[in-house]
């Protein structure tokens, strides 16, 4: 009997962790392992999900894994540094690979694993959220209706981030604009994050997750490829 192949994959946050693992499910991947997120914290309390990729490699029993994937937001800082940052911990750790892209998969053949990167991003920045926005499937009224209030703080000298907008957009679409009235009596349960991505409710079909799906299916075969 040949050794079972061990794939695992390091996401950011909690609610990147339930979206690629709805997203794998979607493609019928689920002997994947989606490992626990680096921020296992609230969004707000862990800042950048870089800063813990160190600490997850040294926890991880690499001797034991064939293809690790790690998926990052690309933020503000873009995808190149993202991946500048990724190689800076990977040389720390004494690990020989050296990522130029995404999607692509360079060997370690001393500790025999295998290691690629995707950073969630539209046109170069952003994170999940703004993903999220493009690829929701139902009316968006009460969503959209936010660009009002964002505009009367703006008017008013109270401005809020852009990507705080976006985690609120999100919010108030998964709670207002796809949960049912009766949902919404549970809000913390039947309305969560969590809750919202067992619910059709994202085209998952949509081009934006292309690059992404291509990165998971790597995952369990040699389809990028690897580099040695």
């Amino acid at each position: 009997m040949g050794v079972l192949e061990v794939n695992k994959l390091i996401v950011e946050s909690k609610n990147d962790k339930y979206f690629v693992e709805a997203l794998i499910n979607a493609l019928n991947l689920n002997e994947l392992e989606v490992d626990e997120p680096l921020c296992n914290v609230d969004e707000y309390i862990c800042l950048d999900g870089i800063d813990n990729l160190k600490h997850k490699l040294k926890d991880l029993k690499l001797d034991n894994i064939d293809r690790l994937g790690i998926i990052l937001d690309a933020d503000e800082v873009g995808v190149l540094k993202r991946i500048e940052q990724i190689n800076k911990v990977l040389k720390e750790l004494n690990i020989n690979i050296e990522l130029e892209k995404i999607n692509e998969f360079r060997k370690d053949k001393n500790l025999d694993i295998s290691i690629a990167c995707h950073i969630l991003n539209i046109d170069g920045k952003g994170e999940l959220e703004n993903i999220l926005k493009q690829i929701a499937k139902n009316d968006t009224v009460f969503a959209d209706c936010l660009e009002s209030w964002k505009k009367c703080l703006e008017d008013n000298d109270k401005g809020m981030s852009q990507k705080d907008f976006l985690k609120f957009w999100v919010n108030n679409y998964i709670r207002f604009d796809t949960c049912t009235k009766e949902e919404q009596k549970q809000i913390g349960k039947k309305c969560s994050f969590q809750s919202a991505m067992q619910k059709d409710i994202w085209d998952f079909e949509h081009s934006v997750l292309d690059s992404l799906k291509k990165f998971l299916q790597s995952m369990k075969n040699n389809e990028i490829g690897n580099k040695q």
